[in-house]
């Protein structure tokens, strides 16, 4: 039953040895075109535009990757000029919560409670002028606590600048507390003015 395909090809005498006749090729299209028309080639060629959309969605996108890569040479220079004038414009920001939980949560402590205490005061015309000179020694305060924190980085946390940075954090907390005593003291003071104005 097994049987070599080769010894078949080669005693079927039906197949001639010569291999396909001149004009072939011709003949087999004439047979396809008038079997099923012209209609297949309009077919094939009607996606011609899709092809071609293709290709120009292609290269569009190709042009734009190659435009916007930072990894390209004029561009990485670019960016490497602003990175470095950023970092020598911008020093590194570090807290002393960076440095430990218990130093974050006293941190978080004293700060959450400053901006609460700062949420709280009730700025009006006639009290304006003492919140604008706490306000500016606040300020103070909060440029030196930056410049403590800056030590910190330069010379690494030891206890002195540790001591320093929650001492920073309670005087600023002590000023807003003199603050709000001092705008109490002036509302009960003029209370007392119109209550005396009243009589």
């Amino acid at each position: 039953m097994a049987q070599d395909i080769r010894e078949m090809f080669k005693n079927d005498l039906s197949i001639p040895d010569e291999g396909l006749k001149r004009g072939h090729e011709a003949r087999f299209n004439a047979r396809l075109d008038a079997h099923f028309g012209k209609e297949a080639k309009a077919k094939t060629e009607g996606y011609l535009w899709m092809k071609i959309a293709a290709v120009l969605v292609v290269l569009i996108a190709i042009s734009g990757l190659l435009l916007n890569n930072p990894l390209s040479t004029g561009t990485q220079a670019e960016q490497t000029v602003e990175a470095n004038s950023l970092a020598t414009t911008q020093p590194v920001k570090v807290q002393l919560s960076d440095f430990s939980p218990e130093y974050k949560q006293i941190e978080d402590s004293y700060l959450a409670t400053i901006h609460m205490e700062l949420a709280q005061l009730n700025v009006t015309d006639d009290n304006k002028a003492i919140v604008d000179a706490y306000m500016g020694q606040l300020e103070e305060l909060n440029q030196e606590y930056d410049r403590l924190n800056a030590d910190l980085v330069e010379t690494g946390v030891n206890d002195y600048n540790i001591q320093s940075l929650i001492d920073n954090l309670q005087f600023r907390l002590d000023l807003l507390n003199k603050l709000k005593e001092k705008l109490n003291e002036l509302q009960v003071s003029q209370n007392n003015e119109i209550q005396t104005n009243t009589l």
